[in-house]
């Protein structure tokens, strides 16, 4: 399985603007550092330690990130299909949102993944483009031989968890984030079938 697995873009119409979900590129590395920065920091404001978050601000710059993002972009290159990463953007490079998602390592089976990123633009959220990235990234996983899925949120970030038990999620159990030292409690979330977020809607 190769990179034909990759879902096509998807795209709407807003007006003059098109929304396309496609695979990421290298190219996207600046624009993924500066949604995930942004978005990270807006949505676990007062959900981990000041401290913590203040230490955020300081060293994780969007810069950063971007290139984190570029070296698992280059990685993936060599790899077959996994892990899933997905843009959604309008305009040329404009991107919006993204997602990641990659094989669960004890996983004896290999059909469980987890989902290691969803963030959407704090300017473009609550309309529905997590919605749409999160199926996305379902059908891609299922196209890749994947039949379960997994996220990992904190306890604390009441908005994602009503956000993935929308989506048909369910509590598989509980796992701790360490933020700087400081182990912060978290809630697994599953789809034990994909079809649940693969179906039509």
């Amino acid at each position: 399985m190769g990179d034909d697995a990759a879902p096509p873009a998807l795209t709407s119409g807003h007006g003059a603007r098109q929304m396309r979900i496609r695979a990421a590129t290298l190219e996207d590395a600046p624009a993924m550092g500066r949604v995930m920065v942004a978005a990270w920091l807006t949505a676990h404001r007062g959900q981990v330690p000041e401290q913590a978050w203040a230490k955020r601000v300081d060293e994780w710059t969007p810069d950063v990130s971007a290139r984190a993002w570029a070296r698992l972009l280059s990685e993936r290159a060599d790899r077959d299909g996994v892990p899933v990463v997905l843009v959604a953007d309008e305009d040329p490079g404009d991107v919006v949102a993204l997602a990641l998602a990659t094989q669960v390592d004890d996983d004896e089976s290999g059909s469980t993944a987890r989902i290691d990123a969803l963030y959407v633009r704090p300017d473009r959220q609550g309309q529905g483009i997590g919605r749409r990235l999160l199926r996305e990234v379902a059908r891609g996983l299922a196209v890749l031989g994947f039949s379960t899925l997994q996220v990992g949120v904190l306890t604390a970030n009441s908005p994602a968890r009503a956000f993935y038990e929308a989506m048909g999620g369910r509590v598989a159990g509980r796992t701790t984030f360490d933020e700087e030292g400081h182990a912060l409690p978290g809630t697994v979330y599953e789809w034990p079938d994909l079809t649940v977020l693969t179906s039509p809607c």
